[in-house]
């Protein structure tokens, strides 16, 4: 009680001083208005959105607090009266309806705590993002426009620099005369009258952009029936593959003419595409319900027996890499591995007429980013990968069919990247604490809170990820799997613990979650706690399946193919999700949450040793060949890797090197961490392994 007397004083007698300077006055020859600011700052005074201190001054270089700067944009934008109940803000006060205007406009927000905070000196960055949040008001389409500013690899938040971006595009921010932005530096009242000066005439000469119009419908024209049997050539003609009037009694005869003239671009077999000269392959496989369901990659094809072993599958509209096809079985590329799909999982598009594809670049940033499409949505989606390799630059394109080794827009192979936190051992340690992590998990829902999303709508208070750092860190003690692996996980999966799963199911992790399912929560599939599904994460499914390699006594698990995130050929990513790149997108998560956090984790290893192909490879107890085995990794059958790449890494079995230790037999031993889960490090010689360093 007394701390809200105090709050309470302290807002009153802040009030009244600020009611000191409402006056009516205007600029003039005798103010203290001037400098390169001075021309926004007397508009602001003629706006009647600044006034005066009653003896004719302005006061342009003292702090704006919170509660002026609300007064100023409730004022320029003339926001609608409303009602609240800040617990730091008197509502009798001459200041709360501007506050209370502002905040039920999402232009401003309050703290977590339903404070307001008016009599705080608001920052650059502040300001920004009230400007970001006032363009959306406004109903102004929202365009980034990269800031060259000297200071913008210093902020650290990514809210931030994207509302600087955008209100850079609208000429709002400009730099200091040493193109600095300064966003933690408090704003003066001129610089706050400069923004909303500017915020105004972008307003003012805001044109929308014209929708453009859905072209008319053009009634479908009734076919004739097909025959199943017979095999057809097509074209491309006005951007449309086009059957011929040819038919062919058998595949055969039909291949030969499509080999022998390059302008057929497609080959039927009915209605159904079966081969393109060159083009892509997506998924577009249905479950018996109807729903878009998983196509299934399998490791061989004969004519006897048909396809045999899965060893992954794709989600809908996913693309995979096309290496051809015939009438019965269509060959792909996913991640490394090579496989065969069914035709009728799958959709063949002819490059021409091909409407996107997944692709990397350079971000704004100096991350790397992967661009990915579905071709069922028509829809693209960009996540952060990490940082970006040296043999990239901004503006260019980049293609990578398993995210490691990258061609250029031309085809040529131009470099290996293998993400760090994409193949780290989910053995290895986090450097955090579970107050770190939980610090952070607070820190990010309040950033998503921020964006003003209804998704994200009172997520520091309902997120079913609240508290469950400390808890993570405990699974990493006693299970022996990253704390920071099983938060982004989580994070990914659930969407910062907000996605309609997590709060009906408490499941963080998608688990029991197959792509053809349509009940929200399925059998297994519901928890009563959170942390129950994470418990149930690492004892079912990480520890017994997906880490663990097997030995003498138990066999190897399907699921178990390298104990990182890995992609669709090593790692979790193989069997864990139908999404390819899921692995990638997690370890972005890593990746980014560690950079927010301080970066103690990235590179923490100086390498990652990958098992080589065609070959079982034996960890032992210790730096001997006469040392027992502790388990051993079996031959990795499949893998697409370029003969010209600069560096090329077939994607075996993934290894975290602790240390490098000189054998018995002369030769350099690594101390890995172990995938068992019952022995912390095993021992592997340097020679029949491929090395990553991340000095």
């Amino acid at each position: 009680m007394i701390y809200i007397k105090k709050i309470t004083f302290l807002v009153v007698m802040f009030t009244l001083a600020f009611s000191m300077l409402l006056t009516t006055e205007t600029a003039n020859a005798e103010d203290d208005i001037s400098g390169r600011l001075a021309p926004e700052m007397r508009e602001a005074v003629e706006r009647k959105i600044l006034f005066g201190d009653g003896n004719g001054k302005f006061r342009q270089l003292d702090n704006v607090t919170r509660a002026e700067f609300a007064a100023f944009m409730s004022r320029a934008l003339n926001l609608p009266t409303a009602t609240g109940s800040f617990l730091d803000v008197v509502p009798s006060s001459s200041l709360a309806p501007s506050i209370y205007a502002v905040a039920q406009s999402e232009i401003m927000i309050g703290g977590t705590d339903n404070t307001f905070s008016p009599g705080k000196p608001i920052t650059r960055a502040e300001i920004a993002l009230s400007m970001e949040k006032a363009l959306t008001y406004s109903n102004m389409v929202l365009v980034q426009k990269r800031a060259d500013f000297k200071d913008m690899n210093t902020i650290e938040s990514s809210l931030v620099v994207k509302a600087i971006n955008n209100a850079v595009y609208y000429n709002i921010i400009f730099g200091d005369t040493e193109n600095m932005v300064n966003p933690s530096l408090n704003a003066s009242r001129a610089e706050a009258s400069a923004f909303i000066i500017r915020l105004l005439n972008a307003k003012e000469s805001y044109v929308p952009p014209i929708p453009t119009p859905d072209p008319p419908v053009t009634p479908p024209i009734e076919q004739p029936p097909v025959d199943e049997t017979l095999y057809q050539l097509a074209v491309i003609t006005n951007n449309e593959l086009v059957k011929t009037d040819a038919t062919y009694q058998t595949y055969d005869e039909a291949l030969s003419v499509f080999s022998e003239n390059p302008s057929y671009q497609g080959f039927y077999k009915g209605n159904e595409l079966i081969r393109v000269r060159n083009g892509f392959a997506f998924g577009n496989a249905r479950a018996t319900n109807g729903k878009l369901d998983v196509t299934t990659i399998y490791l061989d094809y004969n004519d006897v027996s048909g396809f045999r072993t899965s060893v992954t599958g794709i989600e809908p509209g996913r693309e995979m890499h096309y290496l051809g096809s015939n009438d019965k079985y269509i060959k792909v590329q996913v991640g490394a591995t090579v496989g065969y799909v069914k035709h009728s999982e799958t959709d063949l598009v002819p490059s021409a007429l091909a409407k996107g594809r997944d692709s990397y670049s350079v971000s704004d940033w100096g991350t790397l980013q992967h661009t990915v499409y579905n071709y069922l949505t028509n829809k693209y989606g960009t996540y952060p990968v990490g940082p970006t390799p040296a043999f990239m630059t901004i503006g260019s394109t980049y293609y990578s069919h398993d995210g490691v080794h990258y061609r250029n827009d031309r085809g040529q192979a131009i470099g290996t990247y293998v993400p760090y936190f994409q193949f780290l051992s989910a053995r290895s340690e986090t450097a955090y604490t579970g107050e770190e992590l939980d610090a952070y998990i607070m820190k990010a829902l309040a950033e998503r809170e921020a964006l003003n999303l209804s998704k994200y709508k009172d997520a520091t208070k309902i997120s079913k990820l609240r508290g469950l750092g400390s808890f993570f860190k405990n699974l990493e003690d006693e299970k022996h799997v990253n704390a920071l692996m099983i938060l982004s996980i989580a994070m990914h999966e659930s969407d910062y613990g907000m996605s309609d799963t997590a709060q009906t199911c408490n499941n963080l992790f998608g688990l029991f979650k197959k792509d053809a399912l349509i009940e929200l929560c399925p059998e297994k599939g519901k928890f009563d706690s959170p942390d129950i599904s994470a418990t149930k994460l690492v004892d079912s499914f990480l520890n017994p399946g997906y880490i663990e390699p097997g030995s003498t006594i138990k066999p190897v698990d399907y699921r178990s193919n390298g104990a990182s995130l890995g992609n669709k050929t090593t790692g979790f990513n193989v069997r864990y999700a139908s999404d390819p790149t899921w692995g990638s997108k997690t370890a972005g998560h890593m990746y980014l949450h560690d950079l927010a956090m301080g970066g103690k984790d990235y590179k923490t290893y100086k390498k990652i040793a990958l098992t080589k192909l065609n070959r079982e490879t034996n960890v032992r107890t210790g730096p001997s060949t006469n040392s027992p085995k502790l388990y051993t990794y079996a031959k990795k059958y499949n893998g697409v890797y370029p003969d010209n790449a600069p560096t090329s890494y077939p994607l075996g079995f993934p290894m975290t090197v602790v240390k490098t230790v000189i054998g018995d037999d002369g030769f350099e031993w690594y101390q890995v961490y172990s995938d068992q889960l019952a022995t912390e490090y095993g021992y592997i010689r340097s020679d029949v392994v491929n090395v990553i360093s991340y000095e």
